[in-house]
């Protein structure tokens, strides 16, 4: 779609000339049935009777006169639906359905609203995306946000009495758990934190010894592709809003117009954007595989 219409959040220019189609923020991508019924009339009454869903989980109803535009929005707001989440601001927050699904470590659609309850919609030097994603499946694509989150949780194993059933090595992709003699064996360091052991053991032997959240900063995607650097260690549910704040600050603080997280991480030092957050980013040695370069034959 479009740029944005000057000075009104949401409404975006279409290719037709006089139309445009309005954006509903819908926090953590999850609506009542009675917002999308009121959505389904909006689109029928002012647009072209279509409602599209964005890859941040909003709505936008193509096909309005742009006259009506403004109408629309109240509309939206009755329903409980603000327009925006466009031009210089945070936009709405992704999240992804761990907070019902089996595989989530964390409440991510709960973390998402508190984001937006707290600093939707602020005014920023550029667009700013966050991301919030449940486990390791990554259903979210958090490092390809300026700041992403992925909840972890990690094993103890021996809380319990292990009967040997094999439930853990069956579950982990990784090849982390193997069960020898009747016991459950660990690698940590093939462990990616996903949980699903300490969920299948049926005797409860498996503990766990850490969750919450990893974050990654200065990811993007589009026109240019950018992957977030991983910070070292979680952050507990309770510590996000606080971290996304001292974030949004040192980004208002430190970026220039139209720069985006990563820009001036490059530009500022990524070590001095982690620190303003209380963070340090996770420095990972290269793998005994990772491509080198080969040496410069004379």
């Amino acid at each position: 779609m479009a740029e944005q219409t000057k000075r009104r959040p949401g409404v975006i220019r279409l290719r037709e000339k006089g139309k445009v189609a309005v954006r509903g923020k819908v926090p953590a991508g999850v609506m009542t049935a009675a917002q999308m019924a009121a959505v389904a009339r909006i689109a029928e009454e002012f647009g072209d009777g279509t409602v599209g869903l964005t890859t941040r989980l909003n709505v936008e109803i193509p096909g309005i006169d742009r006259r009506d535009a403004g109408t629309v929005a109240e509309r939206l707001r009755e329903a409980g639906i603000e327009a925006g989440s466009t031009g210089a601001t945070l936009r709405s927050v992704v999240a992804c359905k761990g907070t019902v699904c089996r595989h989530g470590c964390c409440d991510t659609q709960g973390l998402a609203r508190a984001i937006e309850e707290r600093y939707g919609g602020r005014d920023l030097p550029w667009k700013l995306k966050i991301a919030v994603t449940g486990c390791v499946n990554n259903c979210a694509r958090v490092q390809s946000n300026d700041i992403g989150m992925m909840g972890r949780r990690l094993p103890a194993y021996g809380a319990g009495e292990c009967n040997g059933c094999g439930a853990c090595e069956t579950v982990c992709r990784e090849g982390a758990v193997r069960v020898v003699d009747g016991e459950a064996c660990h690698a940590e360091e093939n462990c990616v934190g996903c949980g699903d052991c300490i969920t299948v053991c049926p005797m409860e032997a498996i503990g766990v010894a850490a969750e919450g959240v990893r974050l990654y900063l200065g990811g993007r995607s589009g026109r240019v592709l950018r992957v977030g650097v991983e910070a070292d260690g979680l952050i507990s549910e309770e510590e996000v809003t606080g971290v996304v704040g001292r974030l949004l600050d040192c980004y208002r603080e430190n970026a220039l117009p139209g720069e985006r997280l990563g820009e001036m991480m490059n530009r500022v030092g990524t070590e001095e954007v982690f620190a303003a957050a209380g963070l340090r980013p996770l420095t990972v040695a290269a793998p005994p595989h990772a491509c080198r370069p080969s040496p410069r034959t004379p």
